[in-house]
C-alpha cells in the first residue's frame, strides 16, 4: 500500500513525526530491522536510536515512502492498535465517536496508513468534510466513545480483567453440558507464542542471520568497489597496450625498410646495372675497374664457382656418410632419413647453380616467354601477356616455383620498361603490379589492407592445390579455407603494417581474428557472391576515413573488380596472389 492516491497533509507530516518521536526505542529498532538501509552504518546490537529517528523521518518526505517505513508509522500511531482491528462497518457507525474521543488527526492519519482500501476512501471523504469546533458543541449521549462501543467494551471487560469466558445460561431445563476450556484470545496466543523458548531461539537465529547478512553486504560493497577500480586500471592498461602494440608495429616495419634501403639496397645495385646496362666512359681502363668491382660485388652476393664446388663436394661428402650411418646402425635414427633428403635437395640445388650460366630462367616452360617479354616495351601490352601467361600456368597446371619464376619475369620486365623511358638513374620506378606494390609498402614502411574473395579465389586454384580440397560437385570445404588462412597468415606475419581480410559465403555473419592483423569473415545472408557486397562496403568505409592505404582485392569477378577499382583498389589475381605467399 502506498500514499500516492491519499497522500498526509502537511499536519499529518507533523503528526507523524511526533508519534515517531514519541515511539519506544525498542519498537523503533525493531521496525527498523525490516530495513537494512536504516541501519547501515550503525551498530547492529545498540544502534545510535537518534540517529535513527532522524533517518525514518527523513524517509518520510518521500513522494512514495518504503513499505517498512510505513509498518513503523502505523506502530507509533492508533493504526495498528486501535483501526487495524476495528471491522469497516464498525469504523462506519463509530467514527463521530472515535473521532470524538482520539480527535480528529490521529484517527483520519491512522486510517489513511490502514491497509484497506475502504477504510481509506472513509478517511480520505471525511477530511473532504470541514472540520468541527468540537469544544463548542458538545455530541449527544448516544454519539459518545463510551455508548457507541458499549457492547463491545462490555465483551471485552472480562477479557482485560482475566476472567474466564461465561456463556450465557441456558434456559431450557436440561442437563448441563460440561464446560469446555475456554478459548484463547488471538492476543494471548501471540504472548504465549512470544514467550515460548522456540520462539526466542527463532528470533535468535534470526538476528545472527540479518547481522551476518548486513557484514556480507558490507564485504559485498567493499569488493564492488575494488572491482569497478580494477576494471577501470584493465581499461586505462588494455588502451596503453594497444598504443604500443601500434608503435611496435610501426617501428618493426620502420626497422625493416631502413634495413631493405641501407642494407641491401647496396647488393642490388649490380643486378640493376645488368638490366640498365654499364653507362658510358671514355677511359677503357677506368670502365674495366668498374666492371671488376662491379663483379666483386656480385660475387659477394652469390659466391664463385670455386666457393661453390667445394660446398657442393663437402655436401657429398657429408650425404655419403650419413647414407652409410643410416645402412651400418642398427637402430638408426629417424632424423637420419629426414637429413639426407633435405641435403639431397641442397645438392641438386648447388649443382643448378653451377649449371647455370645466365640471367634466363632454366625452365624450358619459360624460356619462350622470357624471349617474348623482352619484345615488348609498352606496360598495357606487358599486362596483357601477363593475363595470357596466367591462363597458360591454370591450364598446363604449372608447380608454384615456376610461376613465381614467370612473375618475377614480369616484374623485371616492367623495371626494365620504365628504366628505358627514364634513363635518370635517380627516377625511382614506381610499383606496377601487385607484387610491386607489396614490396613497395613493406620497403617504405607503408600501411597496406589485402581483403580476399575466398570463394572465388579457391575454385581458381583448384589444378593447383588438387581436387581433395573441394566437395565434390561443389565448391572447396573446410580444409581448403584452412589451407588459405594459413597461406595468407605467414604472409601477415612478415609484414607488419599489413591488415588482411578473408571474405566467405556463408548463410551466419560471423568473424574471427586469426592474428592481430589477420582477420577471417563469413558474410551471412542468403544470395551468391554475398560476400561482395561486404568487400566494397570496407572499401567505401576505408574511402570516408581518408586513409592513406594501399588496397588490394583479391578477386577475378569482373563487377566486383571494377566498383574495387572505382574505389581505390588495386586488383590482384588468385594466382598471383597465391604465388606472393606461396
Amino acid at each position: 500500500m502506498t500514499l500516492d492516491d491519499y497522500p498526509l497533509d502537511e499536519d499529518m507530516q507533523a503528526f507523524c513525526k511526533a508519534a515517531i518521536d514519541a515511539m519506544p526505542d525498542a519498537l523503533l529498532i525493531t521496525g527498523a530491522r525490516k530495513m537494512p538501509d536504516l541501519l547501515k552504518g550503525l551498530k547492529q546490537d545498540k544502534p545510535n536510536v537518534e540517529m535513527l529517528r532522524q533517518r525514518v523521518q527523513a524517509k518520510l518526505q518521500l513522494k512514495s515512502p518504503p513499505p517498512p517505513i510505513l509498518d513503523i508509522l502505523r506502530t507509533a500511531t492508533l493504526s495498528e492498535a486501535l483501526v487495524d482491528v476495528l471491522s469497516s462497518k464498525a469504523l462506519q457507525q463509530g467514527l463521530p465517536a472515535l473521532v470524538a474521543h482520539f480527535g480528529r488527526l490521529p484517527i483520519l492519519t491512522a486510517m489513511l496508513l490502514d491497509a484497506r482500501e475502504t477504510v481509506r476512501k472513509m478517511a480520505h471523504a471525511e477530511l473532504a468534510k470541514p472540520a468541527k469546533d468540537l469544544t463548542k458543541a458538545k455530541p449527544p449521549e448516544e454519539d459518545t466513545f463510551k455508548q457507541r462501543f458499549k457492547p463491545l467494551l462490555d465483551t471485552l471487560r472480562p477479557v482485560l480483567q482475566g476472567e474466564p469466558y461465561q456463556a450465557p445460561a441456558v434456559r431450557t431445563p436440561r442437563a448441563p453440558a460440561p464446560q469446555a476450556a475456554p478459548a484463547l484470545s488471538k492476543e494471548q496466543q501471540e504472548r504465549d507464542i512470544i514467550s515460548s523458548t522456540p520462539y526466542r531461539q527463532i528470533q535468535k537465529e534470526r538476528n545472527a542471520l540479518a547481522s551476518e547478512r548486513d557484514r556480507l553486504q558490507i564485504l559485498n560493497s567493499k569488493i564492488s568497489t575494488d572491482l569497478a577500480g580494477q576494471t577501470s586500471r584493465a581499461n586505462v592498461l588494455s588502451s596503453d597496450l594497444s598504443a604500443l602494440q601500434s608503435q611496435w608495429r610501426n617501428s618493426i616495419a620502420q626497422g625493416i625498410a631502413d634495413g631493405l634501403q641501407q642494407r641491401l639496397a647496396p647488393w642490388l645495385a649490380p643486378s640493376e646495372s645488368l638490366a640498365k646496362g654499364l653507362p658510358a666512359s671514355h677511359n677503357a681502363l677506368e670502365r674495366a675497374r668498374q666492371l671488376l668491382d662491379r663483379q666483386s660485388q656480385q660475387d659477394q652476393r652469390y659466391g664463385t664457382r670455386a666457393r661453390v664446388a667445394e660446398e657442393l663436394a663437402q655436401a657429398r661428402s657429408l650425404l655419403a656418410a650419413l647414407q652409410t650411418a643410416q645402412q651400418e646402425a642398427l637402430r638408426p635414427l629417424p632424423q637420419l632419413a629426414d637429413e639426407i633428403r633435405v641435403l639431397s635437395t641442397h645438392i641438386d640445388a648447388t649443382e643448378a647453380r653451377l649449371n647455370q650460366t645466365s640471367l634466363q630462367p632454366q625452365s624450358p616452360q619459360l624460356r619462350a616467354w622470357a624471349q617474348t617479354l623482352h619484345t615488348l616495351h609498352d606496360i598495357d601490352a606487358l599486362q596483357s601477356h601477363k593475363k595470357a601467361l596466367e591462363r597458360t600456368m591454370l591450364a598446363e597446371a604449372w608447380s608454384l616455383p615456376v610461376c613465381q619464376q614467370a612473375y618475377a619475369l614480369v616484374d623485371r620486365q616492367a623495371m626494365a620498361i620504365y628504366a628505358a623511358h627514364h634513363p635518370n638513374p635517380k627516377d625511382t620506378p614506381p610499383p606496377f603490379t601487385p607484387t610491386q606494390h607489396l614490396a613497395d609498402c613493406l620497403l617504405h614502411a607503408r600501411p597496406c589492407r589485402l581483403l580476399i574473395d575466398g570463394h572465388n579465389l579457391l575454385p581458381k586454384l583448384k589444378p593447383l592445390i588438387g581436387a581433395h580440397y573441394f566437395k565434390p560437385g561443389q565448391g572447396p570445404n573446410a580444409q581448403a579455407r584452412d589451407l588459405l588462412i594459413d597461406r595468407v597468415k605467414t604472409l601477415a606475419t612478415l609484414h607488419p603494417l599489413l591488415q588482411a581480410d578473408i571474405w566467405f559465403d556463408g548463410p551466419d555473419e560471423q568473424h574471427w581474428s586469426e592474428t592481430d592483423n589477420l582477420r577471417v569473415w563469413f558474410s551471412g545472408g542468403q544470395g551468391a557472391d554475398r560476400a561482395d557486397g561486404r568487400i566494397l562496403e570496407s572499401l567505401q568505409s576505408e574511402m570516408y576515413r581518408g586513409t592513406q592505404t594501399t588496397r588490394l582485392v583479391v578477386t577475378e569477378d569482373r563487377e566486383l573488380l571494377a566498383q574495387a577499382q572505382a574505389r581505390g583498389a588495386i586488383g590482384v589475381s588468385p594466382l598471383e596472389m597465391w604465388a606472393m605467399v606461396g
